[in-house]
Parts: C-alpha cells; structure tokens; sequence
C-alpha cells in the first residue's frame, strides 16, 4: 500500500472506532488470534455500515472488495486513494481476482463480502465464487466473520451523497470472528475441476459464517 493510502486507510479506520465507541454498543469475538501476513477475510453483508465497522477487526492494511460505493461523489475518490478493490461495474468486476491477488502477493490483506450483495439477516444468500477464485490463486489463510445486528436497529435511510437508499444500523452491532481456514484438498481438486474446488470453499465458507452467526444468537449473551 502506498504511504499516502495507508496513511488515510488507518486515520479512517481511528475515526470509525471512536464512532463505535461512542454510539454503539460494539462487541467482536475471537476464537484464535488473527495470523500474521496476508489473508483474506470475508462474512455476510446485511447493511452498508459493513463496510465501515469491519474495517477495525485487523490492524492489517486492508483492500475491501466494494461496489456500490464507488458509485458515490467524493467517496468512490476516497476508496480510490485508500486503494480498495472497485467492483461497480462488470469491467472492475472481471479484475477483481487479479487485483486482490496483486496485494496478497505484496503481504497486505483483503476482505470481501462472499454474498456480493445484501441479505436480510434470515438466510445467507449463496456465495459467489469470487473468494474460492481469490485462494485458488494464492492460498493463505481465509478468516470467516459472522455479523449481526437486532433486526430493531437495521433501517433504510435516504442518502442524499448515495441519491438512494441505504440499509444502516444504528446502536448495536456484533462480529464473530472465527478460526482461520484452508482447503488443501480444493487446490488438489482444482486441478481436474475448478468449478468444483470452489463450490467446494464457498459451501464450506457459508457453514462456517452461518455457524459463527448462530453463535452470537444462542451462545456469546448467555456465557
């Protein structure tokens, strides 16, 4: 990462853990520590605050896979100067693998949201194979996170800078970060059958992320 994006990579990143800190009530659970070097993490997407809270799970420079906002003045320059990964429209979307193997390559992190859209925190919607296409490239360790919110708390809200409207959350928010993952026996698979070396990671991603969410709900307010 260049130093002027790291620079405004970590002040962005100081700025939504003060905002956490004052507004809401923001808890995160580790099953391990985090390993060193590159990685990718990856969870279910239900709001667009995801995109920001996430970002203080690692102390690692990050490059987040984003779409939409891209699309929005001012703050498609800035995920731009902070070297995030564009995933707006169809061309950026064809670079994606490509781009965030080049930052893995150079030791720096990626995150990506697996659903590539939002769900409605009932069910997970499928995985797209971006992510197995990411580790096929270059295996290192795949961290899942599973993210929640009370149903309460997440809303539609009209964004002038968007000129749309954003699912957010307010008050509450939780990750659970699990175990770190690999697929040995996907990369063996892939070289007779891609498609089914990724079906393969993005089922057993989903589990993981379905379980870590379950986790939140059942277990982590009631130890």
């Amino acid at each position: 990462m260049k130093t002027y994006s790291r620079i405004f990579h970590r002040i962005y990143r100081k700025v939504v853990k003060i905002l956490l800190a004052l507004a809401y009530d923001f808890q995160t659970w580790e099953e391990e520590a985090l390993p060193p070097g590159p990685k990718i993490l990856c969870s279910n997407h239900f709001s667009s605050s995801d995109v920001h809270f996430v970002t203080t799970l690692t102390h690692d420079d990050l490059h987040m896979v984003i779409g939409p906002g891209f699309g929005i003045p001012v703050v498609g320059s800035f995920l731009g100067w902070t070297e995030q990964i564009k995933a707006l429209e169809k061309e950026d979307r064809k670079k994606v693998v490509s781009q965030a193997v080049e930052y893995l390559k150079k030791g720096e992190s990626v995150y990506i949201f697996p659903e590539g859209e939002l769900n409605v925190q009932e069910t997970l919607k499928p995985f797209k194979k971006g992510i197995a296409l990411i580790y096929l490239e270059h295996p290192c360790p795949v961290i899942p996170i599973g993210l929640i919110a009370p149903k309460r708390r997440v809303r539609n809200k009209k964004s002038r800078a968007a000129r749309r409207s954003m699912t957010v959350v307010s008050r509450n928010y939780y990750a659970n970060i699990g175990k770190s993952m690999e697929f040995p026996e996907a990369l063996e698979m892939a070289k007779e059958n891609k498609d089914e070396a990724c079906a393969l990671i993005t089922e057993r991603l989903s589990a993981s992320i379905e379980t870590l969410i379950e986790q939140i709900k059942t277990d982590k307010f009631w130890s």
